[in-house]
């Protein structure tokens, strides 16, 4: 099978950049990112890069200048049968070197907080941190029957570099179910500070779970960064399909 290339994309690729990004975060036709807007962001300091494999494009994504040394990455997407491959992954880590040569110490974007394979990738695999907390941050613009929340990623690309790309300890993906009472509920132990549990996979709630999901997932992050931490990796127990985020103290 031919190897995947990342690279910068252009022209009608931008289209179907846009197009992936929108079926897989569920974009109607009026939230699209327009390929004429990337393209002219592009040429303004933004990037686009995508996946290719023999010239099929597979994964995306776009980011756009946000202040002097800040890029805001509006999507990251890939193909379903494209997943479990590593292709985003390798999508952000170009995007960080992109960044590093622009001469930028990081770079945002925001996440579904009840998104744990979105998670797994951003603080595990990248060592990136959950840093702030929206509850139902685009509901203006993106009405749902059960309107989404978000919460801030932030990943500093240049303390990344200086690791090597290997997330710090902070940020490994630990595996067993942690004790009952740490669940949700802050801990004065050493940095760790809390654990929050998020539904193992969320595309598969009905709308009333979903809706407790989220308020319970809202209280409990907000009590966590309210109390100074970040998110900085996650826990997971495959065997019972239960996974949880975890926050700790910054460090100093």
């Amino acid at each position: 099978m031919p190897e995947i290339e990342i690279r910068i994309a252009a022209g009608a690729e931008l289209v179907a950049g846009g197009d992936l990004l929108a079926a897989s975060l569920r974009f109607s036709e009026r939230d699209a990112i327009p390929a004429w807007l990337m393209q002219t962001t592009v040429e303004c300091g933004g990037l686009a890069l995508g996946a290719f494999r023999s010239g099929v494009l597979g994964g995306f994504s776009y980011a756009v200048p946000c202040g002097e040394h800040t890029l805001f990455s509006c999507g990251l997407a890939v193909l379903p049968e494209w997943r479990g491959q590593g292709v985003g992954r390798r999508l952000k880590l170009a995007q960080r070197e992109w960044a590093l040569r622009q001469g930028r110490t990081h770079i945002r974007w925001t996440a579904d907080p009840l998104s744990a394979a979105a998670l797994m990738l951003y603080l595990p695999g990248l060592g990136a941190r959950l840093t702030a907390y929206s509850a139902e941050l685009y509901a203006d613009v993106r009405p749902g029957v059960v309107p989404p929340d978000d919460v801030t990623i932030d990943w500093c690309v240049t303390r990344a570099a200086q690791a090597g790309g290997c997330p710090t300890r902070q940020g490994e993906a630990r595996h067993g179910q942690p004790d009952a009472e740490q669940q949700d509920d802050l801990q004065r132990g050493g940095r760790s500070a809390a654990r929050v549990e998020v539904p193992f996979d969320n595309t598969t709630l009905a709308e009333a779970d979903l809706l407790r999901w989220r308020l319970r997932v809202r209280r409990a992050m907000c009590r966590a960064l309210a109390a100074g931490a970040v998110g900085t990796g996650m826990a997971v127990d495959r065997s019972t399909r239960r996974c949880w985020v975890l926050f700790e103290e910054p460090e100093r």
